[in-house]
């Protein structure tokens, strides 16, 4: 038994459609009907360039498998997780796309092991690391 990869993450928030546009407009991934919702203001997941649904956004009333054993309280922020980290490529853009929406930024670069980074905050105080590697 192995564990392969981080599968995705999940955002329980009262502002779907901001949360959607965050990952959509700003970071350019594209975002889709979550199985079961009604419309995309309702429940919403945000595929990667692979396809792959890597962030799953839900409201705060929705029920979920979980909540029978892990009931759901509405925070703010990332509570005991600190950051989600998603690997990008075309920094200088990404950089400019965040800047003209009004977001502060933090950059780190760790030539070592050539990777630029960059942090950001999403609509429901989630810290976000964006992580830009050289080829």
């Amino acid at each position: 038994m192995a564990v392969l990869s981080l599968d995705h993450v999940n955002i329980r928030t009262a502002d779907v459609p901001a949360t959607t546009a965050f990952f959509r407009d700003l970071l350019g991934l594209r975002a889709g009907i979550a199985p079961g919702a009604s419309s995309i203001d309702q429940g919403c997941w945000i595929y990667d360039g692979q396809d792959r649904p890597i962030v799953h956004i839900g409201p705060v009333d929705a029920t979920y498998p979980s909540d029978g054993i892990a009931p759901f309280t509405p925070a703010r922020g990332g509570g005991s997780v600190h950051h989600v980290a998603l690997e990008c490529d075309g920094y200088e853009e990404m950089a400019a796309r965040l800047k003209d929406a009004g977001l502060a930024t933090a950059q780190s670069d760790i030539p070592s092991i050539g990777l630029r980074q960059l942090f950001v905050t999403e609509a429901n105080g989630i810290l976000l690391e964006l992580n830009f590697r050289e080829d």
